[in-house]
């Protein structure tokens, strides 16, 4: 995954700037449905980034429906639903 850097000076805390970063990778194909998010410690090591920093990251996105983390086995794209289809 191409990782864009932080930007200290931007608005956004570094864990929503990583979120963005990756929902930019799943948006574009870059990681497909099914497909793996990098670890804590490969987020870590590519943003250069405290451990909690990056675990906020994942959990922003999957309490956003864009991941799920199944325990020993790692962190997964999933299909997102829009909730304004659900309400159809």
């Amino acid at each position: 995954m191409d990782a864009t850097p932080i930007n200290p000076d931007a608005e956004e805390h570094p864990y929503q700037q990583i979120a963005t970063d990756i929902v930019r990778a799943i948006r574009s194909g870059e990681l497909p449905v099914g497909s793996r998010v990098p670890s804590e410690a490969t987020l870590i090591q590519t943003y250069g980034v405290a451990r909690n920093t990056a675990r906020h990251a994942v959990e922003y996105l999957r309490a956003e429906g864009w991941v799920r983390t199944l325990p020993q086995r790692g962190t997964f794209v999933v299909e997102r639903v829009d909730p304004a289809d659900e309400n159809e």
